[in-house]
């Protein structure tokens, strides 16, 4: 008996978790629904160096949005990263002689739970 629970909690469980993160039930009352991003993933980039925006999907949280702050800042070349959350894209600053919107990409789309594109028409 206790199985058949189990299995059916386990079929009737959402699994439209964008992100794996330990924040998902940090026993703090935060949940992968309403963990608020970082102020360093959202503050504004540096007006100096080549920009560009990309589109990402699969953010659902604030963590989501730290992890593709993190991957993006952690390409060589870039100076600053903003996440807007609410509008599933990311502004990003970079030197064009160090890196490339496609390093840019793939360096979002390694961490496997997000996609990014440039927008339309770009």
């Amino acid at each position: 008996m206790r199985s058949l629970i189990l299995v059916s909690l386990l079929v009737s469980a959402p699994a439209a978790f964008a992100c794996e993160g330990e924040h998902a039930n940090s026993g703090e009352g935060k949940t992968h629904c309403n963990m608020p991003a970082s102020a360093e993933s959202t503050a504004a980039v540096p007006k100096e160096g080549t920009h560009t925006t990309l589109n990402v999907s699969g953010m659902s949280c604030g963590a989501c949005a730290d992890k593709v702050h993190a991957a993006l800042m952690g390409v060589d070349g870039v100076t600053g990263a903003a996440v807007d959350l609410s509008g599933n894209k990311v502004e990003v600053s970079f030197d064009s002689k160090k890196t490339s919107t496609d390093k840019l990409i793939a360096a979002v789309n390694a961490l496997g739970h997000f996609t990014a594109t440039l927008p339309a028409g770009s």
